[in-house]
């Protein structure tokens, strides 16, 4: 498979940086109550193997569906599938696996700020600042990626293919 996806950052590294940022987030949320809003699907992954690692941090999860990309191109439009999760009084993580345009995050943000939390962070697997559209920084990043290059694996998807791969990878585009 990783002939159609080349790697970007190994399935070591990915786990490397899973490992830097539990432990990082457990520094800032010790002896806290922490909401983990996992955001579905592609966030799952990068949830499951976060939270596992998270120390001296009460956890509570909660998964969101959230759509905006058609094909390889995002609608930059928020499409929630169900009622938000309430995170009114609650320290809340959102994870994520992707940021590029910032404009489903920031329309995410919006909507949970207004509910009245105590806090609202961001943990993402890839940041992708070539993308961003609109201003919208991430507490806790395990990669930056710089290059407009469309990715999969560790949640990401390529049409449905190639989310459960444990690297990331870069999707080959004919020119």
């Amino acid at each position: 498979m990783s002939e159609a996806y080349p790697i970007l950052f190994s399935a070591e590294a990915v786990q490397e940086r899973v490992a830097e940022l539990a432990a990082q987030i457990s520094a800032d949320y010790a002896g806290k109550r922490l909401l983990c809003l996992v955001v579905l699907r592609g966030g799952f992954f990068f949830g499951a193997d976060l939270v596992r690692q998270l120390k001296g941090v009460e956890v509570e999860l909660e998964f969101v569906k959230l759509a905006s990309y058609t094909g390889r191109e995002t609608s930059g439009r928020l499409l929630v599938s169900g009622p938000l999760p309430r995170v009114s009084g609650y320290d809340v993580l959102v994870i994520e696996d992707l940021v590029d345009t910032g404009l489903t995050l920031s329309n995410l943000h919006e909507a949970l700020l207004a509910q009245g939390p105590n806090s609202l962070r961001y943990a993402i697997v890839v940041d992708k600042k070539a993308r961003r559209k609109i201003p919208f920084e991430c507490e806790y990043v395990a990669f930056d990626v710089q290059a407009d290059t469309f990715l999969v694996g560790y949640g990401m998807d390529d049409q449905n293919k190639g989310r459960t791969l444990p690297y990331i990878g870069t999707v080959k585009t004919s020119a």
